[in-house]
């Protein structure tokens, strides 16, 4: 079988990732797999190179990147109309907002087997009344015809139930596969304060991580007892999370882009604020590493705290300071998170989600009223 995965970009982070080993864990079972991607924006590392060196097949299609431009978007999906009829694969996976819009209409024009999945989304909580609703009423136009993957229970209940997107029978539910990590130290843990809990931040330093609310809630445990915030990682925000930082009077280290075994083996709590998100990446590789997680509920962390995976809390700073207290202050609970943590992260590795994987794929390769939709 070939499978073509579609995506906006291969920028360090969730879904490239999870990309990455989709594609590996299909070459394992007989399948090609092919990369179709855009560009990064300068100041994101990109993994193509790394993808290529693995010996998966990446291809550019430069106007794919990000950003939404009427002409570079037409000229997009022309150039990936033009390569899924050369490269004919039996399913299309196509990733992110703008690649899984294209994506699916390509697929529609030539009646193509094709399965989008929702990493996270900007249905609501992003903009106004009036364009969340035209962004609603554009993905329910969009999924006609197509198979559509959430990463958890909650993601589907909200994205088929609640805003009525797809058909149920074309709705799949399977986690992301994800790389056990193991923690590790590092020269630069020898700038934290070794002497006080240290609460970390792991991802892209952007809009939908939320950094100022995380910011909030280390402010309001500072206030509490010392503490120290380490943040790992990078992008447009950093310098306005500098100065914020600075203006609450926390003590914070930002490292920039490090490996998440790094940043685990420096953290005690992973503290999380994010506006929404399908299954995190930096949840489950915290879980995987016996780091506790602290999280609001929204989008999959819902389900994690279903599960006694993570400490769950209202979005809210005040809230999730008390959440990291409980922790601080609670070894016994901790152990408990940890633990449940371990273990759903165990049924998320790589190897334990192939078959599912495989049998997906398959299911939708030969949905013959998906090429006639």
């Amino acid at each position: 079988m070939r499978i073509v995965h579609v995506i906006a970009r291969l920028n360090d982070g969730g879904p490239a990732r999870i990309v990455a080993n989709l594609a590996r864990m299909m070459r394992a079972h007989g399948h090609e797999s092919i990369v179709l991607t855009g560009t990064t924006s300068d100041d994101e590392p990109d993994l193509a190179d790394a993808l290529a060196a693995d010996g998966l097949r990446v291809e550019r299609i430069p106007a794919l990147g990000r950003s939404a431009r009427p002409i570079g978007d037409a000229r997009a999906g022309l150039a990936l109309i033009a390569r899924l009829r050369a490269l004919a694969p039996d399913v299309v996976h196509t990733h992110t907002a703008k690649a899984g819009a294209l994506g699916r209409i390509t697929c529609r024009i030539d009646r193509r087997p094709c399965l989008h999945t929702y990493h996270g989304h900007v249905l609501s909580g992003y903009f106004g009344t009036t364009v969340s609703a035209g962004l609603r009423a554009a993905e329910r136009l969009l999924a006609h015809g197509a198979h559509h993957h959430a990463l958890t229970a909650s993601q589907h209940h909200e994205l088929a139930g609640r805003y009525r997107i797809g058909t149920r029978a074309r709705w799949h539910v399977l986690p992301p596969p994800v790389d056990p990590v193991v923690p590790r130290a590092a020269p630069w843990h020898a700038r934290l304060d070794l002497g006080a809990p240290r609460i970390g931040f792991l991802g892209r330093l952007a809009p939908v991580k939320d950094g100022a609310l995380w910011l909030e809630a280390l402010s309001w445990l500072t206030a509490r007892r010392p503490v120290q915030g380490v943040i790992c990682g990078d992008g447009r925000e950093r310098d306005a999370i500098i100065a914020r930082a600075t203006s609450l009077g926390v003590s914070v280290v930002v490292t920039g882009q490090v490996p998440a075994a790094e940043a685990l083996g420096a953290f005690d709590l992973l503290l999380m604020s994010s506006r929404n998100e399908g299954l995190p990446l930096a949840a489950v590789e915290a879980m995987s590493a016996g780091v506790a997680v602290v999280a609001p509920a929204v989008g999959g962390l819902i389900d994690l705290g279903r599960a006694g995976a993570i400490e769950s809390a209202p979005r809210d700073a005040f809230a999730l300071a008390d959440a990291c207290q409980r922790l601080l202050d609670g070894p016994e609970l901790r152990a408990r998170r940890v633990a449940a943590g371990r273990a759903v992260a165990a049924a998320l590795a790589p190897m334990a989600l192939a078959a599912r994987y495989d049998a997906l794929y398959r299911e939708v390769a030969s949905d013959r009223c998906a090429r006639g939709s």
